[in-house]
């Protein structure tokens, strides 16, 4: 099994990142964004202060933002190539989101995700390390649909 190493985004991540979320962009039910992606366009203006990636040799097969608001929290989404899922990636990421936040001095982490795909617990993978609210009717989707949200909250 390759290794997997989770850092901090750098320039040469830009290309793949973009064509990670177009990958994962594709399936349709796991993230926000839907096809179709212009990598280039996406490339160009991936932000990569507050992104980590989990690298394995030399491909980028996940990845997590934190953005910052002024309130002092941070709120994070990720995506793991459909390949990498179910393999620690994702819970190797949220630790180091963690941790990254800690550095940072934000206070709260949250993360917002569809029902079909929430985990179990929260963030840091133990149930009672968060709050859990649904957010009905939140998302529009190109198939018509609209789909709730479930947010999760960890203070730090």
């Amino acid at each position: 099994m390759i290794p997997v190493e989770i850092r901090a985004a750098e320039e040469r991540d830009r290309r793949p990142l973009a064509d990670l979320l177009a990958s994962v962009a594709e399936e349709r039910d796991g993230i926000a964004t839907e096809p179709p992606i212009d990598v280039e366009e996406r490339a160009r203006t991936w932000r990569l202060d507050g992104t980590l990636v989990a690298v394995a040799g030399e491909e980028v097969v996940g990845s997590l933002h934190v953005e910052r608001s002024r309130f002092g929290f941070g709120e994070f989404g990720m995506m793991v190539a459909r390949d990498w899922r179910s393999r620690g990636v994702g819970s190797a990421l949220v630790a180091a989101a963690i941790e990254w936040g800690r550095e940072n001095g934000l206070h709260k982490l949250t993360l917002s995700v569809f029902p079909t795909t929430a985990p179990r617990s929260g963030p840091t993978g133990s149930s009672d390390s968060s709050r859990k609210a649904v957010v009905e009717s939140r998302y529009d989707r190109a198939n018509g649909e609209i789909w709730d949200l479930i947010e999760m909250g960890l203070r730090l």
